[in-house]
């Protein structure tokens, strides 16, 4: 087994970043975090990626998922992450204009230059505009988001929603 260590980055952009997801998606609640990556091996050649990412959300205070995590894309991620900014997952409520989600989505992966992995708890329908099936992580009715991985950092935009 590999030693990951997680650590907080405070960068003011990060802070800003977090605000800004915070005040315009103002329904449910959002779990946005952005951490440094100590490992003693690089993102291609972790063998037992459901151990980066199961640590890194039970140190959020959150639940494990082990084998159901779901790998996707840089473009499903980014679906998905519309999805998750611009509607309620409960009664698909707007939120806020899909600019603004596409603006904070861009300033995020902009954290997460190069080589990338993307995963997610949920699987969704008609073209990513509503949730399917999930497996929680948290207590909450309705929970999905986006769990970003570099070789430097980790992140999480995850909201969650009740009925």
């Amino acid at each position: 087994m590999a030693r990951i260590i997680y650590e907080t980055e405070n960068s003011l952009e990060i802070t800003e970043l977090r605000a800004e997801v915070l005040s315009k998606r103002k329904c449910g609640e959002v779990l946005f975090e952005i951490q440094k990556i100590i490992s003693e091996e690089t993102l291609e050649s972790s063998k037992n990626m459901t151990e980066i990412l199961d640590l890194f959300v039970s140190q959020l205070g959150y639940s494990s998922l082990g084998l159901l995590w779901k790998e996707v894309n840089q473009e499903e991620a980014q679906k998905i992450l519309s999805f998750v900014m611009t509607k309620d997952l409960a009664y698909s409520v707007p939120l806020m204009s899909l600019e603004e989600a596409e603006n904070i989505i861009v300033k995020l992966f902009d954290f997460f230059p190069g080589y990338c992995k993307f995963f997610t708890n949920a699987l969704f329908r008609n073209n990513y505009s509503g949730i399917s099936a999930w497996d929680s992580i948290t207590k909450a009715t309705f929970d999905t988001g986006i769990i970003v991985v570099s070789h430097k950092r980790i992140g999480i935009l995850w909201v969650k929603d009740e009925d």
